[in-house]
């Protein structure tokens, strides 16, 4: 259950400033980190810079996700996001870059929502060449043991997914007949789609944005959902919880509806400056040493492979030239 879980615990928080906080103070202690060591600080990434990025390969975490083959649920994707938005909340992508924690946190989702895929099925859907998915592989899951470090091994994911099926059914025995409800799924299940690329996850209990997401559908369709809210989900039948609800409401409509569209320049500067920082070379495990991610399989290549590989990774500042990505 949501309530005693350790999403509502450690990763349910009261606003957004306390997020916007908690990622500025992430930034400080990489730049208070560089200082320190007497390193340049003046190309690091800015706090708006970071959440462009997290943005940019949160979009592409979800473009990969729909374009999975065999389909892929969307209480992965669901998962996926949730565990993309905890791990930058507390870590910068100048220490972990970002397309290498999107395709983990993808590939720890499909485990832990039972999507039963291999690793080999999985990277079969990055469009790249034979030795670059060989590589994926070995930095997918040398990076498992980390992810769960970063994620506090909470891995367990209350989406609204299911709260929207269920109230949905609920509405179609006590309120409304089946086919008027059934009008409400599809723009329901659109509206869902958009919080994932939010902060919602990380705000509200997804009970809450399913009826978000049900209030939305029947404005969208003619329906008075409201009248469902206050008539089968108020308490005391005075208003009072119809007044918390729709207040709630409002502030995941307003949350949902306030995700910002990406300047493809700006982004492509940051991304440059994240490229120049380097952070895809040198990731910390959980006692703080550094290590070389694909040194084993760096090991076993010959020269030209690895100055092939070397020159194809070049154009993205990336590990992987993975052209459904870009």
């Amino acid at each position: 259950m949501f309530y005693s879980s350790t999403q509502r615990k450690f990763w349910t928080f009261s606003s957004e400033e306390e997020l916007r906080k908690l990622r500025c103070q992430t930034n400080q202690n990489i730049l208070q980190r560089h200082e320190a060591s007497g390193k340049d600080c003046s190309k690091l990434l800015t706090p708006d810079e970071e959440l462009m990025v997290c943005q940019y390969y949160h979009n592409r975490l979800r473009e990969f996700c729909v374009k999975f083959q065999p389909p892929m649920p969307k209480s992965v994707m669901a998962s996926a996001s949730s565990y993309f938005k905890r791990v930058y909340l507390q870590n910068s992508v100048m220490e972990h870059h970002p397309k290498i924690i999107m395709l983990t946190c993808v590939y720890m989702a499909c485990k832990v929502e039972e999507f039963n895929v291999s690793i080999m099925q999985f990277v079969g859907n990055i469009r790249a060449r034979s030795e670059e998915r060989e590589r994926a592989v070995d930095v997918i899951l040398n990076n498992e043991l980390q992810l769960l470090q970063l994620l506090n091994f909470h891995l367990t994911v209350h989406n609204p997914i299911r709260p929207l099926e269920g109230f949905l059914i609920d509405m179609k025995t006590r309120h409304r007949s089946a086919d008027e409800v059934e009008k409400l799924r599809r723009f329901a299940e659109e509206y869902l789609d958009k919080s994932f690329l939010s902060d919602a996850c990380l705000l509200f209990p997804p009970s809450q944005v399913a009826l978000a997401a049900l209030w939305h559908s029947g404005n969208n369709v003619g329906m008075d959902v409201l009248s469902y809210v206050h008539q089968c989900l108020s308490k005391n039948g005075d208003g009072t919880d119809q007044s918390l609800l729709l207040s709630q409401m409002k502030k995941v409509q307003e949350v949902v509806g306030h995700v910002p569209q990406l300047d493809a320049s700006l982004v492509e500067v940051a991304k440059s400056k994240l490229a120049a920082v380097g952070s895809l070379e040198v990731t910390h495990d959980s006692q703080g040493t550094k290590r070389r991610l694909g040194t084993d399989q760096q090991g076993k290549q010959a020269g030209k492979r690895k100055a092939k590989q070397a020159k194809s990774e070049q154009g993205d500042g990336g590990l992987l030239t993975l052209s459904s990505l870009e």
